[in-house]
């Protein structure tokens, strides 16, 4: 059956800084998330990630990579479910003045990544990675937030 994109609005998967990417990391090390799909999505297991954007304490270089599974960065190449990965200079960090100067936003649009959740369970799987020298403080200091916005797949 052909795939055909949904005519509804928009749809947002969005992490929690609470609890995911909520440990501290050093220049090249990462913090991996499986982000649930909202019930707006919760009938598929396809979206089209058409934008990603991060907001965050610290100004910082990150990459966001996205996994169909739970096997990330799986020594074994048959087995490592890596799908694709963007990048987000610190340069491209910008901030709004107060009461939001502590805050840096990043935002990339324009993307087509046609995600399927591999293991079935209507999950985003993601890891945040820390390309700067200076590490991602853990905790309250170092809160970061990932939103994917994305395009449900429906089959016909």
């Amino acid at each position: 059956m052909p795939a055909t994109t949904d005519t509804n609005p928009l749809v947002y998967i969005r992490s929690d800084k609470d609890t995911h990417f909520t440990g501290g990391l050093a220049q090249h090390e990462f913090e991996s998330e499986s982000i649930s799909f909202p019930n707006e999505v919760s009938h598929t297991n396809e979206v089209i990630i058409e934008g990603i954007a991060i907001q965050s304490d610290q100004n910082l270089e990150w990459d966001i990579y996205i996994w169909t599974g739970v096997e990330y960065d799986n020594t074994d190449l048959d087995l490592d479910k890596f799908l694709e990965y963007v990048n987000f200079a610190s340069t491209s960090g910008k901030q709004i003045g107060s009461p939001l100067a502590n805050q840096y936003y990043y935002s990339k649009t324009g993307l087509s990544i046609r995600y399927k959740d591999g293991d079935n369970t209507k999950k985003l799987h993601c890891s945040l990675v820390n390309r700067s020298a200076t590490a991602k403080n853990a905790g309250a200091t170092g809160e970061v937030v990932v939103q994917f916005t994305v395009s449900p797949i429906y089959f016909v």
